[in-house]
This record gives C-alpha cells, sequence and structure tokens, in this order.
C-alpha cells in the first residue's frame, strides 16, 4: 500500500470523512441513476460489490433499493461509520463492509455472498497504485462475479477533462475544516500529483492540522476500456453523470457500465 493512502485514509481518516459526508447528501441521485441503468440489463435485485467503499453510501442506497452489498475499503474509521449509517438506515441486514486491501480482493471477500450481480468503483478511487495493480483488482473483481454482470465506474477524472478544465489550485471549506488544493498533471504520464493541505478555523484564523500528497493515474476512456477488457470486461456505456444519464464529454466526469464477458 502506498504512503499517501495510508496517510490520508488511516491517519488523517476522521478529515477525509467530512468530505465524504459531503457526498452522501447526493448519492441517492446517483444511486437511482444506476438502478435505472441496471434494470436495463434486466438486473432489479442481487449482491453489489462496492470497490473502495468508503462510509458506505453506495452500498447502504443500493441496500435501500433491495440489493445486497459487500463493501470493501482499507479504513475501519471509514467501515465504522459506514456500519453506523447503514443501521440509521434500517439496512444494516443487507450490507457487510469488510476491512481490506482490494488488491488482495479474492481473498478479503472471501466466500461472502458471492457470485456477484454488480460491481461500483466510485469517487476516482482507481489509479492509487500501478496500472498492474488496477488490472489485477478488475480481474478479481470480474472472477467474483456472475457471467452476466454489470461494472459501474462512477465519478471519475478522465484525461479530456483535464486537458480542457485542469485547475492548479482551488479552495474548499466542510464545516470548520478548509482545505486547499494544490495539482500538477503530467499530461506524458497522465499522472496527477495533489497536495492537500487542512486547516481549522478559529475564529478569523485558520490552524494548520496536517497535509497530504495525493497522487493518482488518470485514465483516458480509451485506456480504461482496454484495461478494462483485459479483466474480463466490455464498456458497453459512457455517461458524464449516472444522475442525469447525460453524455459523456470533455466537460463532465467519466461515468462507465461494462459487462462481463
Amino acid at each position: 500500500m502506498s504512503y499517501w493512502t495510508k496517510k490520508l485514509f488511516i491517519k488523517n481518516a476522521e478529515l477525509f470523512l467530512k468530505l465524504m459526508n459531503e457526498r452522501w447528501l447526493r448519492t441517492e441521485e446517483v444511486v437511482n441513476g444506476m438502478v435505472k441503468v441496471l434494470s436495463g440489463f434486466g438486473i432489479t435485485s442481487g449482491n453489489v460489490l462496492d470497490l473502495c467503499c468508503g462510509n458506505g453510501r453506495i452500498s447502504t442506497h443500493m441496500a435501500e433499493k433491495g440489493f445486497r452489498a459487500v463493501g470493501v475499503d482499507i479504513s475501519k474509521t471509514f467501515l465504522d461509520d459506514a456500519k453506523r449509517k447503514a443501521a440509521e438506515h434500517n439496512v444494516s441486514k443487507m450490507v457487510t463492509f469488510i476491512e481490506g486491501d482490494v488488491r488482495n480482493l479474492k481473498k478479503v471477500v472471501g466466500k461472502i455472498r458471492q457470485p456477484f450481480d454488480v460491481v461500483v468503483n466510485a469517487w476516482t478511487s482507481i489509479g492509487y497504485f500501478s496500472l498492474k495493480d488496477d488490472l489485477k483488482i478488475f480481474k478479481q473483481a470480474r472472477e467474483l462475479s456472475k457471467e452476466n454482470a454489470v461494472l459501474l465506474i462512477a465519478e471519475t477524472m478522465h484525461t479530456e477533462f483535464l486537458a480542457v478544465k485542469f485547475a492548479p489550485t482551488s479552495y474548499g471549506e466542510v464545516n470548520n475544516i478548509v482545505l486547499l488544493e494544490s495539482r500538477k498533471y503530467d499530461p506524458t504520464t497522465s499522472q496527477l500529483k495533489t497536495v492537500w493541505t487542512f486547516y481549522k478555523k478559529c475564529g478569523e484564523n485558520l490552524e494548520f492540522i496536517d497535509r497530504v500528497e495525493y497522487e493518482v493515474h488518470v485514465y483516458s476512456p480509451s485506456e480504461l476500456s482496454s484495461l478494462l477488457r483485459k479483466a474480463g470486461w466490455e464498456p458497453v456505456a459512457f455517461y458524464g453523470s449516472f444522475s442525469t444519464l447525460q453524455p459523456m464529454s470533455p466537460l463532465t466526469g467519466l461515468n462507465l457500465v461494462a459487462r462481463a464477458t
């Protein structure tokens, strides 16, 4: 596991949890779109595998739609919060959260509720490691899935977006936390390096909390499609958003639908 993932998702898990909770506010409409897409493939219930599930927003909302979900993440803090939220939504019996590294997916998941009908990977939680690792992750997901399974990759960056909308800096606030982001993107390697600096608001002053470097490989639609085909998935649709099911463009995120082959 690379150092930054430990520092951001384990050491500073409580900080990142605040950002995740902001995502909960619009997750229901995302899942509504996912369910609509799945119904087009005749999938209206079944088992969902939620890769890098964070605090369970996709798993919990899918459970509310009648699916049984298994969420995998490296962060105990995220998973503890996921379990609390599942209980608040009255779907604890429909979800299982497992602590583990998705690179060892088959070992981590074991014999729990497989094979899967649906695999989900949301919010740019690919490209953390090497291309070989990503291939291994999606291959294992395919091996754990049914012959007619569907893979949904949601809310992910892509190279075409960065070519037209790359922002070297940004600023955001969540409750009493201020987040400053500084980014460098190398189009020759498709590597995006971001420094996240967290501050706590103390009246009119800011108190430094921590600084975390975050690095991901950003895929182009064609590069990601090629990798998925090698892993046993055939891309069949790209959307700009699962919430609206609008077509993908350079001005939108990447939301991909693939079938098991």
